[in-house]
């Protein structure tokens, strides 16, 4: 399985697999750190907040971050930049304008030129984000 550049420290025992109809993941300490995706494997918010990546990300403007956390698509208008290497396709994760936190783990719809350029219409399919199943895995209430 292609980790696509993640440099974790994987250890035995440290961490467990899951699968679902629609794709795998990766748990550690109870928790999804990561998602297997196209039998790759991508963090999920959570694991972006202990494993920030410097690339593959788009990022939005504040007025979009409500959205995002609510599980929207990104919409081109509410980007103001993108990770230079990005392409069509590529899953990607979400960053806010301010601090660069992580809010939402995609699919780019669009190039990192294309998002950029364009004022209307999709340009990240949203797959998970703060506050939905994936990250309340594991979450005692």
């Amino acid at each position: 399985m292609d980790t696509h550049g993640l440099d974790l420290p994987i250890s035995a025992g440290n961490y467990e697999q899951a699968f679902s109809e629609n794709f795998g993941v990766v748990i550690q300490y109870g928790h999804i750190i990561a998602l297997v995706l196209d039998e790759q494997i991508h963090l999920s918010v959570r694991g972006l907040l202990s494993h920030v990546p410097q690339a593959g990300w788009v990022q939005v403007d504040m007025g979009a971050v409500r959205f995002v956390c609510n599980g929207a698509n990104v919409m081109s208008a509410g980007i103001n930049e993108v990770s230079p290497e990005v392409v069509e396709g590529q899953y990607v994760w979400i960053r806010e304008e301010n601090h660069h936190k992580p809010l939402a783990v995609g699919q780019a719809l669009l190039s990192s030129k294309d998002m950029l350029s364009s004022e209307k219409g999709k340009a990240v399919k949203a797959l998970h984000y703060i506050g939905d199943k994936v990250w309340k895995y594991g979450v005692k209430d």
